[in-house]
């Protein structure tokens, strides 16, 4: 029996390989892959390596979740372990958890039982070390660890501490830099302390901590923190104090945790890499699994912690074999990338050049009509048969899209609305969807966080005016848009929305009234003239299907050719990653520079040394953007430029010039 055995051997892995790569799911098998062995065996040696800590770095579609998932049932089948210990997998979203969960489904039960633990890095934290810390503090639970909750609290806070005045406070509006707000900017930069008992405010920026302004700040954020409010980082650093206080909380976690296994590691920030790093001694095997070159994080302001070395600690592997990108791609992103690869084997059955699509400031709205005649322009051979890559995206269900950097417009520079007008950006972690009627919206969120709640409600808020064709500056309303208009109608109102969304995700009180409310607050409240489909879009009580492709963001380009609809979506970077796309239009947009000036000499295939942070943020986006395409990678770049450059070293690409005619 697989459990007798201390080692994992070749006859293991392939006893499962028929688990892993079943003819009849795509989703396991997107390159007709039917072993783990190949040339190198690198996969092979991952999933063998059970006895020592490691860095794992694994190029894009190197099938490296794949590999995690056999050892983990490999793993499994030995349960128990000695002294009942288990296993411990952390990573970064909800959706790599159900992804891991539904593609195991009930063959390794046990791993989702005590004495395991499966789950994101924040929920395992709040669970063991923030709630616990913050009971022994104030005798009580927190009642929401969430960044737009305790936002919301903070920019509406209205007391005797006048929250308000520090919206205008000179010191904070010039010290905000990148920052939109002053609120965003207390937001990031004010960390939490532990000191004699009690929480405190650490703002580095702010020198002189004598002052009323300081005092103030310092005051407001305790009383948030004591009313049960954290941020998602105040949950990791109170998690650190705990730790500090009690370190032997390391004896307990690493008496329970035989292994521990990070899975996208280089979404890991400083403060959970130092968690982790002091939860277990070194009798716990640590695995970090992940791509140096993928490191973007969900905001401008925050760095990558995980730096993959071989040291006295962990062992370094690296999976160089690319089951995702076709050999022309992997030549480009195998310099494209802040850690470049000596080596990086792709699909050698494609052999389609990437595009670069040059523009001028007059002929810039031409660029998605050339990529979507592209699509059905560029064939490929497919078992003796001539596909378009539209066809190959229809066969194979993996999308198309063209994605950029910067979604928010800019006054003087190219964003991703440069190229599609009526771009709605969203957040990253939750993207907008649409509901068929509020009613849905509200049965499908019972067991939504706060965020998506309240997120789910703006939405519906916003189809119900775009129902109505109430505009705003001769626009349709947005998120932004609509907080704008109701602080110039009555800020009170605003904060009556957000605590109002705040008691009714709490209490879960009946559609009747929570209905009635939205529709006063938008009719009576706002003095919106709203029509009767607009007031049915939020009354009716009628639960509706919704399509996944009706929730997922709306930011749909459409182009007829020869009488078919050809279609795509158009994203950020930061939404796709982690995505399979047939083809990807990489969209150049403005981050101080350009953002192709960061990586323009990489594109041409040197490799240059990487020491300026907006550089290593270039290359990790375009390393993410340009990984997503198995068949047909566009890039839209400026003439400027590109004619800046010396264009003999671009012959691996196929370049399009775009006519003012």
């Amino acid at each position: 029996m697989l459990q007798h055995n201390k080692e994992i051997t070749d006859d293991d892995i392939r006893g499962v390989e028929s688990i892993f790569f079943r003819k009849e799911d795509s989703s396991l098998d997107e390159n007709n892959e039917d072993s783990f062995f190949d040339e190198n065996n690198e996969r092979i040696n991952f999933i063998k390596c059970i006895d020592k800590s490691l860095h794992l770095q694994a190029c894009p579609g190197s099938g490296k979740t794949t590999a995690l998932l056999a050892k983990l049932y490999l793993l499994s089948k030995k349960m128990p372990f000695e002294n009942n210990r288990g296993i411990c997998v952390l990573t970064h979203t909800n959706v790599a958890i159900d992804i891991i969960k539904n593609r195991l489904g009930n063959k390794a039960d046990k791993l989702f039982k005590y004495p395991n633990f499966f789950g994101t890095i924040q929920s395992f934290v709040d669970r063991y070390l923030s709630i616990p810390f913050y009971i022994k503090l104030f005798g009580y639970k927190p009642k929401f660890i969430d960044n737009e909750f305790f936002h919301n609290r903070l920019s509406n806070f209205n007391n005797r501490l006048s929250i308000r005045n520090l919206s205008s406070n000179k010191w904070l509006q010039n010290n905000k830099g990148q920052h939109s707000t002053v609120f965003e900017f207390l937001m990031e930069e004010v960390k939490i302390l532990f000191q004699n008992g009690n929480l405190e405010i650490d703002f580095d920026k702010f020198k002189n901590t004598g002052t009323p302004t300081f005092n103030k700040i310092n005051n407001v954020f305790k009383t948030i923190w004591r009313d049960g409010y954290l941020r998602f980082n105040d949950a990791f650093f109170i998690a650190k104090f705990y730790l500090n206080e009690y370190p032997n909380l390391k004896n307990i976690f690493s008496s329970r945790f035989k292994y521990v296994f990070i899975d996208e590691a280089q979404d890991t920030s400083a403060i959970q890499k130092e968690i982790i790093e002091k939860l277990f001694d070194e009798k716990v095997i640590i695995q970090w699994i992940g791509d140096i070159n993928q490191a973007i994080m969900n905001d401008i302001f925050s760095e990558p912690a995980w730096k993959p070395e071989k040291d006295c600690r962990y062992d370094y592997l690296e999976l160089t074999n690319s089951k995702r990108v076709s050999q022309p791609i992997a030549d480009v992103i195998k310099t494209v990338a802040v850690s470049p690869y000596n080596t990086l084997i792709g699909i050698q059955e494609i052999e389609i050049n990437p595009k670069i699509i040059l523009f001028d400031d007059k002929n810039i709205d031409k660029v998605l009509p050339t990529f979507a005649n592209l699509l059905v322009s560029t064939k490929v051979s497919i078992q003796g048969q001539e596909k378009s890559i539209w066809d190959i995206s229809k066969l194979t269900g993996n999308p198309i899209k063209a994605v950029g950097w910067v979604g928010k417009e800019k006054d003087n520079g190219l964003s991703i609305v440069s190229y599609f007008k009526d771009f709605y950006n969203v957040p990253s972690t939750r993207r907008k969807q649409y509901f068929p009627n509020l009613f849905t919206m509200y049965e499908m969120s019972k067991k939504s966080t706060p965020k998506e709640f309240k997120d789910r409600i703006i939405n519906c808020i916003l189809e119900a005016l775009y129902i109505s064709k109430i505009t705003y500056k001769n626009k349709y309303y947005t998120k932004t848009s609509i907080n704008e208009y109701i602080r110039t109608k009555n800020e009170d109102l605003l904060k009556k929305l957000n605590e109002s969304i705040v008691k009714f995700y709490g209490a879960k009180k009946d559609f009747d009234t929570f209905s009635n409310f939205v529709i006063n607050l938008l009719v009576d409240e706002l003095g919106f003239i709203m029509n009767k489909d607009s007031k049915e879009y939020l009354s009716k009580k009628e639960l509706k299907e919704v399509k996944e492709e009706q929730a997922n963001n709306n930011n749909i380009y459409k182009q007829n050719i020869n009488g078919e609809e050809i279609s795509f979506e158009v994203a950020t970077v930061h939404s796709v990653k982690g995505e399979t796309h047939t083809a990807t239009l990489y969209l150049d947009t403005k981050f101080n520079y350009n953002s192709i000036n960061y990586f323009i000499n990489e594109l041409m295939g040197f490799n240059v040394q990487c020491t300026d942070e907006n550089k290593k943020k270039g290359l990790r986006i375009a390393h993410v953007a340009f990984s997503r395409p198995t068949y047909l990678l566009c890039i839209a770049c400026h003439k400027e430029d590109y004619n800046r450059h010396n264009t003999i070293f671009f012959t691996r690409y196929d370049i399009i010039y775009l006519s003012n005619s």
